[in-house]
């Protein structure tokens, strides 16, 4: 199984630069890069073979391609390229929603057998973000999606201006993790193994919900809900079915543990656009309080309807 580590941001907020540092971190890594940037090759080193599919290697090893064509099509292609590898990142273009790749990613059967999403990174520009944010909703997107978010050019900026922007980010992501960034220095974080889509860590995650809450930035809103019962797996898969269908376009991020009925071990939820990922995670301990954990993220969404469709999953 190959991991896949999505990097977003928006225009300009210093993406390739985080890829290039990410991949002189690992040196020892077999990387394959997709780039969205509009067919631009931003990486740096010599490309020293270039193929009809758009496939190249890097002089360190690394193979590159563009996503110039469908994501199935570019994957199929780094796969017959014949070349060994570990990791796979993909840096999209500034404009991109990241949610619409990974959801091949989530989705896919046949995506989802030979990749695994590790998490998503969002690199966010001190000096010009919050202008991208009224100016552009796609911000917002991104940094709803992420796991884990960058301050770029903290350097160029005050210490004021930093706390406020990290403040920010936590308002309108509790659930992602937020590291500054000075002179485009290498990041020590482990990033490619955050797994954040992995089972483990969403539950980790999850114990940071405490009681219920609502954060909002903008039009930017995060909902999170704790809530005990057993929940009635027919009720809950029709609902979020119907929310994942018709609700795609404003729900950003949603994560959730649950406790369901007749289910001993807990059942760990993720939603990506019109997609969703189940799995069975740990088991509940004996005499644990079973506490089902919820959190949803997105554009104006409303919290009394969410509640009092909790009450009814339930019943």
């Amino acid at each position: 199984m190959i991991k896949v580590t999505l990097i977003t941001g928006f225009l300009g907020a210093g993406k390739t630069t985080f890829l290039n540092n990410l991949i002189q971190k690992y040196p020892d890594t077999k990387f394959a890069i997709i780039e969205n940037e509009f067919g631009e090759v931003g990486i740096d080193g010599c490309l020293v073979v270039d193929t009809e599919q758009d496939v190249f290697e890097l002089s360190n090893g690394c193979i590159c391609c563009s996503l110039n064509g469908e994501l199935r099509e570019v994957l199929r292609n780094l796969l017959k390229s014949g070349k060994e590898i570990d990791h796979l990142l993909v840096e999209t273009t500034g404009i991109a929603e990241p949610s619409s790749i990974a959801a091949a990613f989530v989705g896919d059967p046949a995506i989802s057998k030979l990749f695994e999403l590790n998490a998503c990174i969002c690199i966010a520009d001190t000096l010009n973000f919050e202008q991208s944010l009224k100016d552009h909703e796609v911000a917002s997107k991104q940094i709803a999606f992420s796991d884990y978010i960058v301050l770029s050019k903290c350097d160029l900026s005050t210490e004021e201006q930093v706390k406020k922007m990290a403040f920010y980010l936590k308002l309108m992501n509790p659930l992602a993790l937020v590291e500054k960034n000075y002179n485009g220095e290498v990041i020590e974080k482990d990033i490619l193994n955050l797994n954040s889509f992995n089972v483990d860590k969403v539950e980790e995650r999850a114990s940071f919900i405490g009681a219920a809450h609502e954060h909002a930035h903008g039009e930017v809103v995060s909902h999170a809900f704790t809530f005990e019962g057993e929940v009635d797996p027919v009720k809950l898969e029709m609902w979020l079915s119907v929310l994942f269908q018709l609700q795609f376009e404003v729900i950003f991020r949603f994560k959730g543990i649950f406790n369901i009925k007749g289910e001993e071990n807990r059942v760990v939820i993720q939603g990506v656009r019109n997609e969703s990922k189940i799995n069975i995670g740990s088991a509940w301990k004996e005499g644990e309080k079973r506490e089902n954990k919820m959190v949803i993220i997105g554009k104006g969404i409303k919290r009394a309807p969410i509640e009092k469709k909790i009450k009814s999953l339930l019943r």
